[in-house]
């Protein structure tokens, strides 16, 4: 899905900037691989397309002054880059960094450094439009990966979310599928109260979830039980990032503006984390919840409950739901069907976890 989840523009996006090629009469725009080597790389026949080498671009870390030209990079509705930026900056182990060419910004991608030091988390690649095709992302990649591991030496794997179509023989650990809703600028808390009470008239089992506090985030989440039954691959996936259930991780996590839930603190069947809504270029506002766990009823409460934690927003609002994939036929039915959601715009229909050894090139 573009926007939040392009890695996300928020997953191996990068992958589809190098691989992308355009038909020499201005059509539309196709993938196109050559097996060389047992490898998937670009081919693009009859199309010659300059390559930049290492000298042509300068790679370097990001810096506030950079902002608006990095801004300027992202136009499709649900970006967020705008509204991650500054704290990308400011926290710590993360890093931003930079394509330029003739001092210009064309490339951005990010890493941050998680799992108590141990991987280097994958979350944003984008290329200017004028720009793709040329390797300036495989540059800016490599040069990124240099970096991490020069400062970094005991990192040891990199991961991130990635589409499944992008899949080049990646390391699998899990999937989620992804739901994009247009939330109508209607009186929300009334429209929950209603869709809660026709719930309990047809009989359907409901849970009334409760906010996490630190401790009980520290608790849960780190319980094998949970870990194992609940988290997919094992995983936390919030926004896009991905992160084992480590303490040090849920300390990044809990100073981040983000809403905790489960349908219960003892033996949960539903986890979820939402996160504060942004605004993206378009001039919508946007925010994510990403639902752990397989029980039907107890995951729409916990997602009625993350609907109900949003300030009031008069404005267009767009919804990016991730849940367990089997749930997606029902979860869609429900927010469509009965809660009177619109289809949003979906680039994704899944994302996978993927974690691999740094040394690893997928580019």
């Amino acid at each position: 899905m573009e926007g939040r989840y392009e890695i996300k523009d928020i997953t191996l996006k990068w992958m589809q900037e190098e691989q992308r090629t355009f038909c020499p009469d201005g059509k539309t725009p196709k993938l196109l691989f050559s097996h060389e080597n047992s490898h998937l790389r670009p081919f693009a026949p009859n199309v010659t397309f300059k390559s930049y080498s290492e000298s042509d671009l300068d790679c370097c870390l990001a810096t506030e002054k950079d902002f608006g030209q990095v801004d300027s990079l992202f136009s499709n509705e649900t970006d967020y880059m705008s509204s991650d930026y500054h704290s990308w900056l400011r926290e710590r182990n993360h890093m931003v960094f930079l394509a330029k060419l003739h001092g210009q910004v064309i490339g951005v991608c990010s890493s941050h450094i998680v799992d108590d030091g141990q991987t280097a988390l994958l979350e944003c690649a984008k290329v200017a439009a004028s720009e793709r095709g040329k390797g300036a992302a495989r540059l800016m990649y490599k040069n990124l990966i240099e970096l991490v591991r020069a400062r970094y030496p005991e990192v040891k794997k990199q991961s991130f979310i990635s589409d499944p179509k992008l899949d080049r023989g990646f390391c699998v650990l899990g999937k989620q599928s992804l739901i994009s809703l247009r939330v109508p600028s209607i009186n929300v808390p009334t429209l929950i109260s209603e869709v809660i009470s026709n719930m309990k008239k047809r009989g359907d089992e409901y849970y009334e979830p409760i906010p996490l506090q630190p401790d009980d985030v520290q608790s849960i989440f780190l319980n094998r039980t949970v870990i194992d039954t609940l988290l997919p691959g094992g995983r936390i996936i919030v926004n896009g990032s991905v992160f084992k259930p480590l303490e040090s991780n849920l300390d990044i996590l809990l100073k981040r503006d983000i809403v905790w839930r489960a349908n219960r603190k003892g033996n949960p069947r539903a986890l979820s984390l939402g996160t504060a809504p942004y605004r993206d270029p378009m001039g919508n506002r946007v925010f994510v919840i990403n639902m752990f766990g397989e029980d039907l009823s107890a995951v729409k409460s916990v997602f009625l409950s993350q609907l109900q934690s949003l300030p009031p927003l008069q404005e267009n609002v767009i919804c990016l739901l991730s849940v367990n994939s089997s749930l997606s036929p029902q979860m869609w039915e429900f927010c469509i069907n009965e809660m009177g959601h619109e289809k949003g715009k979906q680039y994704w229909n899944d994302e996978i976890i993927v974690e691999d050894d740094i040394s690893q090139n997928y580019i």
